[in-house]
Order: structure tokens, then sequence, then C-alpha cells
């Protein structure tokens, strides 16, 4: 098997992932003119719905990698994504289009471990970190081809965003054609069972949850805000977000080098500069600064994500990857799906529900965060040189 062929398999799958019910974020303004009888809440719910699938088939999906091959699994995966991707452009009805994007998640739920574990099974060490870069870059790449394709399509009929997701079939002949078959392994599930993950595990997990609530703002919102602002229709919503995953898919490939110039303060400069675009966006008047703001929150999510998944990859042996990506990624997608619903709660215990209320109380708890970050790492390196003396 040619190690590129299979290589862009493997990163393929990733353009699916990660960025699944945000495709279509350029179109929610003029899905909501369609549904006026839909509340914010509800419209915002098309975004983060399959959030609420994804979750529970993660762990399905770390099951069944014991009885069938991961190959089969993502061939399985791609045709839910297709059909409820794709048909939720033929609907009448909110309550049908909410249908179609729960089907859609089962797909993504179904796909999602299995793109990051998939790297463990053919790459160690530094390549592994290499290549898990790489499918951050593919996940944000993949962003980049749905945002402005779902933004120029929305620009003739809503209805026309949706056909986003047949690009899933060019995966699926990826897949079928140059992705070997990982085998079945019964001996792995029995060891899973009675042995347990680190709790360092979770405690990523927990990291990702917090993460994706502060991020999955900027899709959600995007559209209704640039409507709300007067700063553009659907289809410059489209390539604003682009520019967001844009600079995410070059902190994907400048992964290895990013975290061997930084050093231990890679996780504080990352979330700094999410802080600092959430910013700009909040307090920002001009379209110039709103493309700015998001950039650098790209680059950063871009970079932190990867680094999470690469982490938990290297806290577990090979046979128990999926089923703590399972953990991860379940907590990743639940900070997706509460996003809105914690946010909007927050703008309205406190009296402003609009969005630039939104982004500017996500740019200024992650900046919190951030101090927080930097005195954890700053008393490690002052452990670590007393200990170095001391001996």
């Amino acid at each position: 098997m040619n190690s590129n062929t299979l290589r862009i398999a493997i990163l393929s799958i990733s353009l699916l992932t990660v960025m699944a019910g945000a495709a279509i974020s350029p179109a929610l303004a003029d899905i909501a003119k369609a549904f006026p009888d839909a509340s914010e809440t509800m419209i915002k719910l098309i975004l983060t719905l399959p959030s609420v699938m994804i979750i529970p088939f993660t762990f399905i999906s770390s099951y069944l990698c014991n009885k069938f091959t991961k190959k089969n699994l993502v061939l399985v995966g791609i045709i839910f994504y297709v059909i409820g991707g794709f048909c939720g452009g033929l609907v009448t009805s909110i309550e049908t289009l909410l249908l179609f994007r729960a089907i859609l998640g089962i797909g993504v739920g179904l796909l999602m471990p299995i793109s990051t574990s998939i790297v463990a099974d053919f790459y160690d060490g530094a390549m592994r970190t290499k290549v898990m870069g790489q499918v951050s870059a593919a996940n944000n790449l993949g962003g980049i081809v749905l945002f402005i394709s779902s933004g120029f399509l929305a620009s003739i009929s809503w209805r026309m965003s949706f056909s986003v997701y047949l690009v899933a079939i060019i995966v699926a002949l990826l897949v079928f054609f140059f992705l070997p078959p990982t085998p079945k392994d019964e001996e792995a599930s029995m060891m899973n069972k009675k042995s347990k993950l680190p709790v360092s595990v979770y405690g990523y997990g927990l990291a990702m949850f917090f993460l994706l609530l502060a991020f999955y703002s900027l899709p959600a919102n995007i559209a209704l805000y640039m409507q709300e602002t007067g700063l553009g229709d659907s289809k410059f919503a489209g390539i604003v977000i682009s520019i967001g995953t844009a600079t995410g898919f070059f902190a994907g490939l400048l992964l290895s080098k990013l975290t061997y110039w930084l050093k231990g303060y890679f996780l504080v400069i990352q979330l700094l500069l999410m802080s600092i675009g959430f910013v700009i966006m909040g307090w920002s008047y001009h379209i110039i600064f709103l493309m700015l703001g998001i950039g650098i929150i790209g680059f950063g999510f871009g970079s932190l994500m990867p680094t999470v998944m690469d982490r938990v990859t290297k806290l577990v042996p090979r046979n128990k990857t999926v089923r703590a990506m399972a953990i991860v990624t379940s907590m990743l997608f639940l900070g997706q799906f509460l996003s809105p619903l914690v946010l909007d709660f927050i703008g309205w215990l406190v009296g402003n529900e609009t969005i630039r209320f939104t982004y500017q109380f996500v740019g200024v708890s992650i900046f919190i965060m951030t101090l927080f970050t930097f005195c954890y790492v700053y008393k490690q390196k002052i452990k670590k040189k007393t200990l170095r003396a001391a001996s």
C-alpha cells in the first residue's frame, strides 16, 4: 500500500468530521427567514443538534470497532452522513430538518473517533504528531471548502447549501480503494473491559468541552451577527468563516514546529490568541477587524485541538485509542451542542442577549483561563528547576 495514498485516505475522513454541523452556518440567516415561526435558539439547533447524536454514537463506534473493521464502519458512517446532510435541503418543516440533522450526527459519531484513532494504527512517535497535525489541517481544509461552497450556494437558495455534504461520496471512494482494513480485535476488547483509562484522558475531555463551548459560538452566530450588524450577507459570511478555517489549516501543518518553538508555553500562547481574537470580534465595528479576529481564533484553535488529540493517543496503548477518543470527542460535541444554550442563558442572565456581548464574554473568559494556565505552567517550571538543583 502506497504511503501517500494511505495518508490521503486517512486525511479525507477528517474532512467530514468536526465542522460537519457548522457547514451550513452561512445559510443560517436565510433558513431563519424560511421558517419565521422558529425561535432563534431553535434555528441554532440546526447546527448543534447533530452533536446530540454524535455523543452516544462515538461510544457505539468504539464498541463496533471490536466487531467490524474500521474501514467498513467508516463507509457505513458516510452513508448516514450523506443522507442526513443532503436531505436536509429537501424538507418542508423545521422538525423534519432537525430529524435529518440528527441522522447526520449518527454518521459523524461513527466517523469521529475512528478518524483520529486510525492515525495511531499506522504511525508512531514524531510521525504520529505530524500526521495528527495534518488531520487537523484536513479538518480545517474541509471547513474552508464547505463554508465557502455553502455560502455561495446559499446565495442561490438555502436548500442548495446542503449539497456540500455530497463531498462525502468522494471520500467514500478514497476510503474504499486506498484504506486497508484494520483487523477487529476481540482480545483488545476483553482487555478494555478489564482495565480503566487514565484519569488524564477525562481531564483532556473536560478541556475539550470548554474549548468547544467557547469556539462554537463563532460558527453558530456569525451569519446572524453579520446580518444583525449589517456587515454582510450569507455568501460573504461563508468567506469570512473560511478565514478562520484557513488559518487553522496552516496551524495544523505547523503543529510540530510550533510545539518545538513554544515549548511548555504552547498552550498558553494558543489560548491567548483565541482570547484576543474573540475580544477583537466583540469590540469591532468594521468587517476588516471581524476577519482579523476570526483568523486569530482559527489559528489558536487549529493548534490546540490536534495537540489534545495527539496527547490522548500517547496516554493509552493502541488497543484503547478508539475508546479514549470516544471520551474526548463526546465531550467535544457536548460542548458544541451546549454552546448556544449556555451562552444564550448567560446573556439572558445578565440582561444582554446580543451576539456582540457573547463574543466579548467568551474573549474575557478565555483570557482568564489563559492566566490560570500560565500560572500552572510557570509553577511547574519552577518546580522542575528546584528538583534539578536539589539533585
